[in-house]
């Protein structure tokens, strides 16, 4: 009963992750706190991804360095419009894209915070085994490779 993440890919303004779930399902968090990879800050080098995955420490257009709400989370790392105003249009969001790759799993992802406030991105697996690649990245920006 368990969903993984592992990082396969770090590009400028990309982000790759082969998420693994057993025949019981469950979610994989993948936090932004710069512990062990997997973890946004961790494995983001410098860039509109690395901006993001700082949000919480740093602050990030008009979201000042404190703890984040689920909306927040969802309008930087899923580009929702309802998370609040980030100072202007320019500001990186990024988008999340989920590809199946094995088996039968269906598969959903959200973005979240964690009890202190740190976004997270959360990948959901159904209970089927199967693998999928989750794709993170800011459209448009420079080095998205």
């Amino acid at each position: 009963m368990a969903v993984t993440a592992a990082l396969v890919f770090a590009g400028g303004n990309r982000l790759r992750y082969l998420v693994t779930s057993d025949a019981g399902g469950g979610t994989a968090a993948i936090p932004s706190t710069g512990g062990a990879t997997p973890d946004l800050q961790t494995d983001t080098e410098s860039g509109p991804l690395k901006q993001l995955s700082l949000a919480r420490d740093q602050g990030i257009g008009s979201v000042g360095g404190a703890a984040l709400t689920q909306a927040q989370a969802r309008g930087l790392w899923l580009s929702d419009a309802t998370g609040g105003p980030y100072g202007n249009d320019i500001m990186p969001r990024a988008i999340c894209r989920i590809t199946p790759r094995t088996g039968a799993t269906t598969w959903l992802v959200d973005a979240d915070v964690d009890g202190q406030g740190y976004p997270e991105i959360n990948v959901t697996g159904s209970a089927a085994a199967g693998t999928c690649y989750l794709d993170i990245e800011v459209p448009g920006a420079v080095g998205i490779n």
